[in-house]
């Protein structure tokens, strides 16, 4: 069903129809609860009310041609069930692009633990909390990345593209997104680790080559010689691993998009 906006022609004012708004508001919910999760927008660096307003300008934009069954809102009931229903959706959806992000930070974390930086910790100014320095590092160049490849602009056809595959009105556990979810959040920690792996690997061999060097030069100390070393040839590696790690975030941000329809797919 696609509503229009229809002139009176009685006197030429436009008329709208409570349906009308109805359709709007649902959209709003989703919109609204879509930018309130995605990356960039969901922490405190964006005041909420900035956030708001793109999801406003975006669910005015798209409202006029979303197909509705409002059927069930004729209660007050159904009505609230609806826009529960539109915020899950909005939030799930969002939610499949963050995968990515939490990704990072956790490769962030355990490559911090590895190259012994888990004490260097920063202000994170999106979620006004501290993390460590590295995880803070790979958000934001991560966050650099999604928008100069474009994957922001993927995101957003894929986000207007969900109210053709689930309309409004549409429960979003018909299409039984549970097992995909699970799926994805399995995911997280595979590439968390697939990021980390070189460094996981590089403490290995440090640690191995000075307990044996230990054993050979017993009087040198070894505790604060592989410190150090760890550090240096941590940041060594992680240099020569930016390309590496930009492919990682580009390749699953791009599958992100894909899988956001998939999960709302029916059936």
């Amino acid at each position: 069903m696609y509503l229009d906006v229809q002139p009176d022609p009685n006197d030429g004012s436009v008329t709208i129809e409570a349906e009308q708004i109805v359709v709007w508001i649902l959209v709003l919910l989703r919109t609204g609860a879509f930018f309130l999760g995605i990356p960039l927008f969901a922490g405190r660096l964006i005041p909420v009310r900035i956030r708001m307003a793109f999801g406003l300008i975006l669910s005015l934009l798209i409202s006029p041609f979303v197909p509705a069954d409002l059927a069930i809102a004729s209660h007050y009931v159904g009505a609230i069930l609806l826009s529960m229903n539109e915020v899950c959706i909005g939030l799930l959806l969002a939610m499949m692009v963050r995968m990515v992000f939490f990704a990072v930070e956790l490769a962030g974390y355990l490559i911090s633990y590895e190259i012994g930086l888990m004490a260097s910790n920063s202000i994170n100014p999106l979620l006004g909390s501290t993390d460590a320095t590295l995880s803070s590092l790979f958000y934001y160049f991560s966050l650099l990345i999604f928008f100069i490849v474009g994957i922001h602009q993927e995101v957003i056809k894929a986000f207007t593209l969900s109210f053709e595959i689930l309309p409004v009105g549409s429960f979003f556990l018909q299409a039984n997104p549970m097992v995909e979810y699970v799926r994805e959040v399995s995911n997280v920690f595979v590439l968390g680790v697939l990021m980390a792996a070189p460094f996981i690997a590089l403490n290995f061999i440090v640690n191995i080559s000075f307990a044996v060097l230990g054993k050979a030069v017993p009087k040198m100390n070894v505790f604060i010689t592989s410190f150090a070393i760890r550090i240096l040839a941590g940041l060594v590696l992680l240099v020569s691993s930016i390309l590496l790690f930009s492919s990682y975030v580009i390749e699953h941000s791009r599958r992100s998009v894909q899988v956001m329809l998939d999960i709302i797919q029916s059936g």
